[in-house]
């Protein structure tokens, strides 16, 4: 799983406790066992790529070259930090034979290697674990005293992202919005008879968008756009959803409206080359989540699954799979979770995370 992601509010940063500070309110979320990279541009930060730390039996070479086919997307970049997130202990630390080694430094060379081999460079790392953090790079016997988490807390660049509204949230898991059930006891009964008859006069078929229910979904999802809903049109929405064409077709008007085939499917693969409309997508979330509070559990899994969606086309791929994990719990069979969380969870990112010419802006929502 990786993260993408694009910033644009310039902050300023002095010390290693104001990057440490950044990092996570980049990302929204506290790293763990992860290695995080932040391209630099001169003395800019550009884009930030989160990675689950290297499993066991990959190798450094494959790892290295995997996160660099994304590093390369910065084209403007000419260097990186980097930024170990874990708590485990080097090989050559637990022998006793270098006490100051330091975990997946393997890895890390492999990383330099292939920086080098594109003319960037490796410009600095750090080593952070729950009990504080260090400089990662120095192996030397005395100089990697670990220095308190406190000083991040109290960073300068700490205090401005709190001033500017951002928040960071312990871990991912806490990034994916799963609001108490509000509605009445009839809810669920009123979804389910309202899919059967969908389906009992006639669902479309996949690309059928001239069907009249295609139609009639589409209509009141993007007049519902903005707008509060009660749990009559929060089941209403949720039914259409509980259908695979119509739900296909939901999805990917959060990000184009096209009808014409090829376009339909480069969107729901993640392969649309477009930049998508941003402040569509952040109306379709909010609507979302409204309509989560009036869903009951067993019938959330579609509103996960697109709430993770949407998350993934933002560039942030661990928060997707957490929507994924919860659509799946839900229910065991939703089909297009796990299809996601599989190719999510292989580190495969959407073309407009890619690209800061597409991405989503960094800063938009804190």
């Amino acid at each position: 799983m990786n993260e993408n992601t694009q910033h644009n509010a310039p902050i300023s940063v002095s010390t290693a406790a104001d990057l440490l500070a950044y990092v996570p309110a980049v990302l929204g979320f506290q790293p763990r066992e992860s290695l995080v990279i932040v391209t630099m541009r001169g003395k800019t930060a550009g884009m930030t790529l989160r990675n689950d730390a290297p499993a066991e039996g990959v190798r450094p070479v494959d790892y290295a070259r995997t996160i660099m086919g994304y590093l390369l997307a910065d084209t403007a970049a000419d260097g990186v930090l980097l930024f170990v997130y874990t708590n485990e202990v080097a090989d050559a630390a637990l022998s006793g034979e270098n006490k100051d080694a330091k975990p997946y430094m393997d890895y890390a060379k492999a990383i330099e290697t292939e920086l080098e081999r594109a003319g960037w460079v490796l410009r600095n790392g750090w080593l952070v674990t729950d009990k504080g953090y260090t400089t990662y790079f120095c192996e030397e016997s005395g100089c990697c005293t670990l220095n308190p988490l406190e000083e991040v807390h109290d960073s300068t660049v700490n205090a401005e992202l709190v001033y500017r509204g951002y928040s960071t949230r312990p871990s991912v898991e806490a990034m994916a919005v799963d609001p108490a059930f509000i509605g009445s006891r009839d809810a669920h009964a009123t979804i389910i008879q309202a899919t059967y008859w969908i389906n009992r006069l006639g669902a479309p078929d996949d690309l059928e968008f001239d069907h009249q229910k295609m139609r009639d979904a589409r209509a009141e999802w993007n007049e519902a756009l903005g707008e509060d809903v009660d749990e009559t049109a929060a089941c209403e929405l949720v039914s259409y959803l509980h259908i695979k064409s119509i739900r296909d077709r939901l999805m990917a008007d959060a990000i184009s409206a096209a009808d014409d085939e090829p376009t339909f499917g480069k969107i729901l693969t993640g392969q649309y080359e477009g930049r998508p409309d941003w402040s569509r997508v952040d109306a379709t979330e909010d609507l979302l989540i409204k309509v989560l509070a009036y869903t009951p559990v067993e019938d959330r899994a579609p509103l996960f699954c697109f709430l993770g969606w949407l998350c993934w086309y933002r560039g942030s791929s661990s928060v997707a799979i957490a929507y994924f994990t919860k659509a799946v719990d839900v229910d065991g069979q939703h089909r297009l979770s796990r299809l996601l969380r599989e190719m999510v969870g292989r580190s495969y990112i959407a073309v407009p995370a890619r690209s800061e010419a597409t991405a989503y802006p960094q800063g938009r929502r804190h």
